[in-house]
C-alpha cells in the first residue's frame, strides 16, 4: 500500500528571481513558471524538495478565480 502513496502527485510553485525556469528531473523536463502551481509526480517533488525556490502549492495558490 505504501508504493500507492509515493505513486501520488503534488503541486509544487517556482518562487525563485527568474520569470520561469525548466528543470530535468527524474521524470522528464518540466516547465516552472513563477508563481503557477504545477502537478509532478511524487517522485520529481521529492527532488525538487531540497531547492529553495520550490514549495508545495496550497489550495489557496491553485485558485483560478483571480481573474476577473
Amino acid at each position: 500500500m505504501a508504493s500507492k502513496k509515493s505513486a501520488a502527485s503534488s503541486a509544487v510553485v517556482y518562487t525563485g528571481g527568474s520569470d520561469g525556469v525548466v528543470m530535468h528531473l527524474p521524470n522528464g523536463p518540466v516547465e516552472f513558471l513563477h508563481g503557477v502551481p504545477v502537478v509532478v509526480s511524487a517522485e520529481d517533488a521529492k527532488s525538487l524538495a531540497a531547492h529553495v525556490d520550490f514549495h508545495p502549492a496550497t489550495s489557496a495558490t491553485t485558485d483560478p478565480s483571480e481573474e476577473g
